[in-house]
């Protein structure tokens, strides 16, 4: 498997996870490559921090290809110093647009800044991955949030947020004569599947999307349990019914492929103000295939869905490795993380 999306944190988030201990955790499930994204502190965003960044991975020493994807804001230097890197790096496999607010200071929420990072890439003739966090600020309601109700988090940041993100960036791309792979992060509803789909009948560059093993195995009524806090991801968990035809979809190759955003942060910043986003996924990963075998997935269909389209995609190979039984990992998925 090659997981897409992940933050190995490190730098000053040295706290959270490590690029080395990330790097053991991934070998030790079978993980054969991970792409890293670029909202780390400080954020990657020109050559410098790429080569601090890789020659970290290097001293890592592991077997797991790293990639990593350069952050782009809307400074058309900045843009253009970024494709250059995906150019000289092969290990820069894209780069990636906040369309809003995560973690870490990398949004450009605003239509006017969004449209000069596509023309820019337009003039730069840009062909590679562009990967979006999809969620439209304007359409947040903050009033809603009340960390005593963790629920409250879906209703902050409603569905539409991602549904309009998803039509303003296919339709800024389109506008701007975007030639790239046009690439939605961990889609969290049904709907911005079909979005997707209906574009694809008019756009000339190429739109992809994938899922997280969270948005397929949990839904937001598991907030109002005890320990709430701990499932706060954006975007949010959705509903039952979301998230089991989101299942369903992916297992009819409607969705291009799995991505864990596996997202580590100590459990007192999950149950405390800052009340972070996001959860560890790689130790997700072996129950996850356990459920899509048991729902009737085949070797061939794993493959493709965890390997084979993102080789494709992203033009890279990188062999194979067998993830470890989901009955021989229980024991390392408590320890890898306990203090997290």
């Amino acid at each position: 498997m090659i997981d897409p999306h992940v933050h190995l944190r490190d730098g000053e988030l040295q706290h959270k996870e490590t690029i080395r201990h990330g790097l053991f955790v991934a070998e030790r499930i079978g993980i054969a490559g991970v792409f890293d994204m670029p909202n780390t502190s400080p954020p990657l965003l020109r050559r410098e921090h790429i080569l601090r960044r890789l020659d970290c991975a290097d001293r890592a020493e592991s077997p797991v290809f790293y990639g990593i994807y350069c952050g782009i804001t809307s400074d058309p230097e900045q843009i253009s110093e970024a494709v250059a890197c995906t150019r000289e790096f092969d290990q820069v496999v894209g780069l990636k647009l906040f369309a809003g607010k995560s973690t870490g200071d990398l949004s450009i929420p605003d239509t006017a800044s969004q449209s000069i990072v596509f023309q820019t890439l337009a003039e730069e003739k840009y062909s590679g991955v562009l990967a979006i966090h999809c969620e439209n600020e304007s359409d947040f309601i903050p009033e809603l949030w009340d960390p005593e109700k963790p629920i409250t988090h879906t209703q902050a940041r409603p569905p539409i947020a991602e549904i309009n993100s998803i039509k303003n960036m296919i339709g800024l791309a389109d506008k701007a004569g975007f030639i790239g792979i046009l690439h939605v992060c961990h889609i969290s509803l049904p709907e911005s599947v079909e979005v997707l789909e209906k574009a694809r009948e008019h756009v000339s560059f190429r739109l992809t999307c994938g899922v997280t093993p969270h948005h397929i195995l949990l839904y937001d009524m598991m907030m109002k349990e005890n320990d709430g806090l701990l499932l706060k991801i954006n975007p949010p968990l959705r509903s039952k019914e979301d998230r089991d035809t989101l299942c369903q979809m992916l297992l009819n190759e409607r969705i291009d492929w799995i991505e864990t955003d596996h997202a580590p942060h100590r459990i007192s910043e999950k149950l405390e103000p800052p009340y972070a986003s996001g959860i560890p996924g790689f130790p997700i990963i072996p129950r996850l295939l356990k459920r899509l075998r048991d729902k009737g997935a085949t070797p061939t269909l794993l493959e493709r869905i965890t390997h084979q389209n993102i080789c494709d995609v992203y033009g890279i190979t990188i062999p194979n490795r067998p993830i470890n039984d989901v009955e021989t990992f229980d024991e390392y998925e408590v320890n890898a993380y306990k203090n997290i």
